[in-house]
């Protein structure tokens, strides 16, 4: 009877770290991805997003959810975006494949 529940609560915790893992992580490491200047943001910012890798359409079309899409900057993995509120930037910090979050120049 023990085997058959501790085999259920492995089974539980694995399907748990494949279901949140991702947003854990995210959140765990989201302030060393923005910017320490946009951290104080109060209001809407211009913003380049870094990945770490080639983006294709899924990624832009998912970056558009938080601010207006506004094209490269310099590079085809640095992406820009406009009007990113607060709230939306502190999001965009906890995507586990942005590289980094930089104040648009």
């Amino acid at each position: 009877m023990r085997a058959g529940v501790a085999r259920l609560m492995v089974g539980v915790a694995l399907m748990a770290v494949f279901l949140f893992g991702q947003d854990v992580a995210g959140w765990a490491t989201s302030a060393g991805r923005v910017a320490p200047a946009l951290l104080a943001a109060t209001e809407p910012v211009n913003v380049v997003v870094v990945l770490d890798f080639t983006p294709e359409r899924f990624h832009n079309e998912r970056l558009a959810r938080y601010g207006v899409f506004a094209g490269r900057d310099k590079a085809v993995n640095r992406i820009r975006l406009r009007m990113v509120t607060p709230d939306k930037l502190r999001e965009l910090g906890r995507l586990i494949w942005v590289g980094r979050v930089e104040k648009a120049g």
